[in-house]
């Protein structure tokens, strides 16, 4: 290629990223980007370029990567108080990687332990779409339980009528997508161990945030904070019962994308996910996740910014981060009455609704959005949410979303016509057809959109 078409192309380049960094570094984007400090950025691409061509199925070429690998997954089992002697797990390209894996390690499990094979999850409605996924992909039933709509949680009594002869995995968050609620992991793990059932604990979004607001909260650094005084439940391996954890470090742990990792409390178990050919013609194939090839960039940055962050990094984001979420948390509770937080959450996600039948909640998202922030539209209930990140943290943010939001609300209110296109239309229609299915064909084609060339 000539070098002026390659300059070309690398200003182009260029200009693209500097398009899209003006949609997300002012801090009015939920969630999607958790760090964002350009410091950061540099450090991730310069140990990724170290490691662009590596690949951690060829542990024989890139040794090193391989620890790392192993390292991380270390790191992680001490952080959410796994048994080192018996605790494992493997990394994966992210937390519906981790998801699927751990699916398909309990439909495996139940099939050559019981002789299950009309195997089902049991989880809340609230549960990560990506087990949706599993049970669609590897032949599974997933037995969905309403959750309290006024609290946003799962009542463990609901959750232990659905359990079945064939129910090979309870699952739950910590906390939720939707509205970034704790599940009662420490009793439904007690009911899974009871029962002799898988339980896990889904810590894909928070994974790396909550062990160190738990810290936080008993080293007595969220003393005075509001709603410090409520402790947070168990989540993790101190929870009797739990066998599998999924956390994502391209979240709260500011890796790179395509960075999880999927925990287990014996081999025995992680056995289950693994896929070996002894047969192949190609000769015998093993694989831990469901990808053969993987970017062992990825890996490296990933254990790079672990290290690079320490324990004491961490603690110090995630304090802000916790600050900010509480700060909008009580500003909505205290001084927007037309509006109502979901439940009780304690970790970095608000989830709100309308306290006012005639509001349209859609169309305050659509108000905010005129104002430059891009919240996550939810359903069932119809509501928002605001997932704060270290980019919230800058001075003033909560300060400045706490008086847009205020303002959204009085314009839905004052012209409630101008709200009802875009997502309040679309959002509004699957409430009133009785088969969401029909709907179907607008996803495939926003799907299809996806990968054309314009």
């Amino acid at each position: 290629m000539p070098t002026s078409i390659k300059k070309r192309k690398r200003q182009g380049s260029n200009k693209w990223s500097v398009s899209e960094s003006s949609l997300w570094d002012k801090g009015q984007a939920s969630g999607a980007i958790y760090h964002g400090g350009s410091d950061l950025i540099d450090f991730l691409s310069k140990v990724y370029g170290l490691f662009c061509v590596s690949n951690p199925m060829h542990p024989e070429l890139f040794p090193y990567v391989r620890k790392m690998e192993g390292e991380v997954v270390s790191m992680l089992i001490d952080i959410f108080h796994g048994d080192s002697n018996c605790c494992c797990g493997t990394i994966s390209s992210g937390g519906t990687e981790s998801i699927l894996l751990s699916s398909k390690a309990y439909r495996d499990r139940g099939r050559d332990l019981y002789n299950i094979t009309e195997p089902e999850i049991v989880a809340p409605t609230t549960i990560h779409a990506a087990f949706h996924k599993a049970a669609h992909y590897f032949g599974m039933k997933l037995i969905l339980v309403d959750i309290d709509e006024e609290m946003g949680v799962v009542n463990v009594d609901d959750m232990k009528r659905a359990i079945t002869r064939n129910t090979v995995l309870i699952a739950a968050s910590a906390p939720n997508y939707p509205h970034g609620i704790i599940e009662p992991i420490e009793e439904l793990a007690a009911l899974a161990l009871k029962r002799n059932i898988g339980f896990h604990s889904d810590c894909c979004l928070g994974g790396l945030l909550l062990p160190f607001v738990d810290k936080l909260q008993k080293m007595g650094k969220l003393r005075g904070l509001d709603y410090s005084d409520i402790p947070l439940p168990v989540f993790d391996f101190r929870a009797k019962g739990v066998t599998s954890i999924s956390a994502d470090m391209h979240k709260y742990g500011y890796a790179t994308k395509g960075s999880s990792c999927i925990m287990y409390s014996s081999p025995e178990l992680r056995h289950y996910q693994y896929f070996v050919s002894l047969s192949w013609t190609g000769g015998i194939y093993a694989s831990p996740t469901l990808a053969g090839s993987r970017a062992g960039g990825v890996s490296a940055s990933t254990w790079a910014v672990m290290v690079h962050m320490g324990e004491e990094g961490y603690l110090e984001v995630s304090e802000r981060i916790i600050r900010t979420a509480r700060t909008i948390r009580k500003g909505i509770d205290e001084d927007i009455s037309e509006l109502e937080v979901i439940g009780n959450p304690l970790s970095s996600v608000i989830a709100f609704r309308s306290t006012i039948s005639a509001m349209n909640i859609y169309g305050v998202g659509q108000a905010l959005g005129e104002k430059g922030w891009h919240l996550n539209t939810l359903q069932h209930p119809s509501c928002l949410h605001l997932c704060c990140t270290n980019l919230h943290t800058k001075d003033g943010m909560e300060k400045q979303f706490l008086i847009d939001l205020k303002r959204a609300v009085k314009d839905v209110k004052s012209h409630p016509e101008k709200y009802t296109s875009g997502t309040a239309a679309v959002y509004g229609m699957t409430h009133s057809i009785a088969d969401v299915t029909l709907l179907d064909p607008v996803a495939f084609g926003y799907l299809d959109a996806l990968f054309s060339s314009g």
